[in-house]
């Protein structure tokens, strides 16, 4: 069987210089790589790939679903800091529906992408409980409200608005 060589680039050193090649059947001075051996490189790279991407997916779904929760966060302390910068009520309304929020006076929406609601406690703006806000007001109190969402590895997120204080927690639950 005769193999043939993939050379890349000049050889770095020619005739005597080079020493031995590794292939008794090379001419001196002929370097490269047997396109067996670039297969098996190959094969290599493709498994290593295969086992590694599932594990970086699931670790990208991890941090969307993270950082979506953060925003949400953000947005509430947000409310809290235009209430007491303003000096007038400011709300945050929820469309639990559709998983989106607004921040009062904003056309810019946020979404809830990868959660799940289970449980909420909010101001309520229709009796279905699908629409409601949370309130913060100039003297720094809020309406107080608490959403516990579950994110798509099963891990319950817990969000907490202080009565008195309006300061905003955000929480992983155990188990």
């Amino acid at each position: 069987m005769k193999f043939f060589r993939i050379v890349i680039g000049p050889p770095l050193l020619s005739g005597a210089a080079a020493g031995q090649p590794s292939d008794p059947g090379a001419r001196p001075g002929e370097r490269g790589f047997t396109m067996l051996e670039l297969v098996c490189v190959l094969a290599l790279l493709a498994l290593i790939m295969g086992l590694v991407m599932p594990g970086l997916s699931r670790a990208w779904k991890r941090e969307r679903d993270r950082a979506s929760l953060r925003q949400l966060a953000i947005a509430l302390r947000t409310a809290r800091s235009e209430a007491a910068t303003r000096r007038q009520r400011v709300r945050l309304f929820l469309d639990l529906k559709n998983g989106q929020y607004r921040l009062e006076g904003s056309k810019q929406q946020g979404e809830l992408s990868g959660m799940r609601l289970t449980e909420a406690s909010l101001v309520w703006q229709d009796p279905f409980k699908r629409n409601g806000y949370i309130a913060f007001y100039a003297d720094g109190c809020s309406s107080g409200g608490k959403l516990t969402l579950i994110d798509t590895a099963g891990r319950r997120h817990l969000l907490k608005v202080e009565v008195i204080t309006g300061k905003v927690g955000l929480k992983a639950e155990e188990g």
